[in-house]
């Protein structure tokens, strides 16, 4: 086994786009080059456009933070997502963006994180329960029990009810295959195929998911007696302060597509690979563990009550893992803007119009942020000064060059229930279970509308007395 955890390594350098489209049609790290982990920004024209790889740490925080309003969400990732989630948060500008942010940020403020507490500590249990029948050191795909527990906590979040195995399979089924097209329609845009026929494309794989979340509101909405306490009912509830407006039943819709799609999807993908790096790392997930067990051990009675909201916080090695897993693999691997003018970035031209792209991927495995930048080491993230294998510049990059949620008033609103229910799963984990490595798989990482690993994730898990 070699010391860097696995990963696709970068293509030698060419300049002909054409070839990297070709590449990308099964993975958007086809786009990319060796070089690009070395460069503050990259430029090319193809086919008209201008296409700029943005990886000084100034420059994002540049189009991102400072000049937000002058890049925008590409048209590509509005036209790209629309058949799935129609005009939600994640793919709107301007004031329709702005509108929406209210609301949905009033709904998780009534939604905090101690409120749905019991809902995550709910789905953890039953995951641990299923796990619990297949802990006898056969190979199990942690990927697809990841992408269910998350599907379950998001569920039971904003519906007030468990997601049942059989509609979790169709649903995941279907995304999947979304994934699949939406990463080679974007491809074939750059060629400049039809956005009509692309989007009908993409519309037969989306109507399955919609249809589903579609038919939960319609139930929600004409069930008088439904509690009212859940996320759906503080979406419901919200008044823009602005206007005085709420969301539409279509507008619900659309939202409650991006919030379960981007609250289970993103998840599943980080606490996959985290999973397979306890396996990968015995001594991280042996100091895990300790730190667990030491959190639990200042308990009175009840040693096998699941974790509880404070005790959770406690783990700082624990949350150290997680960031250290979303630095290595962000779910979300590019994000895409549109410059509104011509301007620069880090001293290069950036022509109006021109497709901005910043990608996580590269810029946290960047070889000018980051030393050893394709190992795996949870002390990048620890803010103890005294941990010998943190340094001052990885905690400067951890600060500086870290954005698996992306920057600026377009962050994730859900980043922080993000690390809460990771944490809670990954926790419970190793405190039932050894999480070994499957001695015969290596995941297949490959980049679409989120990084996922084509062949799964598999590992052993043994039980621990």
């Amino acid at each position: 086994m070699s010391e860097d955890p696995t990963y696709p390594h970068p293509e030698p350098y060419t300049a002909n786009f054409l070839r990297r489209i070709c590449r990308g049609l099964s993975s958007w790290f086809g786009l990319l080059n060796e070089w690009d982990f070395r460069i503050p920004v990259g430029g090319l024209r193809f086919m008209g456009l201008d296409l700029l790889l943005v990886n000084d740490p100034e420059a994002v925080r540049q189009v991102m933070v400072k000049e937000v309003d002058q890049f925008p969400k590409h048209p590509y990732t509005l036209w790209m997502l629309e058949p799935l989630i129609g005009r939600g948060i994640f793919s709107v500008n301007g004031a329709e963006w702005a509108h929406q942010r209210r609301l949905v940020d009033q709904a998780f403020q009534v939604a905090h994180l101690q409120r749905v507490w019991p809902q995550m500590v709910a789905a953890c249990e039953a995951s641990l329960a299923r796990l619990e029948a297949l802990a006898d050191g056969r190979s199990i795909d942690a990927d697809a029990e990841m992408t269910l527990v998350t599907a379950d906590v998001i569920v039971r979040t904003i519906l007030s009810r468990p997601l049942e195995g059989v509609e979790a399979e169709a649903i995941f089924a279907a995304f999947a295959r979304y994934q699949k097209r939406a990463g080679r329609a974007l491809m074939l845009r750059f060629l400049r195929l039809s956005r009509r026929r692309l989007q009908g494309y993409l519309a037969t794989h989306a109507a399955p998911i919609r249809a589903w979340i579609a038919a939960a509101i319609d139930a929600r909405l004409a069930d008088v007696s439904a509690p009212g306490d859940d996320l759906l009912g503080a979406l419901l509830a919200a008044r823009d302060p602005e206007t005085g407006d709420g969301f539409s039943r279509d507008e619900l819709v659309d939202q409650v597509c991006v919030l379960f799609l981007a609250g289970h999807e993103t998840s599943a993908c980080a606490l996959g690979m985290a999973v397979y790096l306890l396996g990968r790392f015995p001594v991280v997930q042996q100091r895990l563990r300790a730190e667990v067990l030491q959190v639990l051990s200042s308990r009175a009675g009840a040693p096998d009550r699941p974790l509880g909201f404070e005790e959770l916080r406690q783990l700082s090695y624990g949350a150290a893992i997680f960031n250290e897993t979303l630095r290595l693999y962000p779910p979300l691997s590019f994000f895409i803007r549109e410059a509104q003018a011509d301007t620069e970035l880090a001293g290069s031209r950036c022509p109006m119009r021109a497709l901005v792209a910043i990608s996580p991927w590269v810029i946290q495995r960047h070889e000018q942020h980051w030393s050893e930048p394709n190992s795996f080491r949870p002390e990048r993230f620890l803010t103890d000064t005294s941990d010998e294998a943190s340094s001052t510049e990885d905690r400067r990059w951890s600060r500086d060059a870290f954005l698996p949620y992306g920057l600026g008033p377009r962050k994730c609103p859900g980043a922080a229930f993000a690390q809460q229910e990771a944490l809670l799963v990954l926790a419970e984990l190793v405190r039932r279970f050894e999480v070994l490595p499957d001695p015969e798989h290596e995941p297949e990482l490959v980049a679409r509308l989120t990084l996922r690993s084509r062949n799964g994730i598999r590992v052993r898990l043994h039980r621990l007395p």
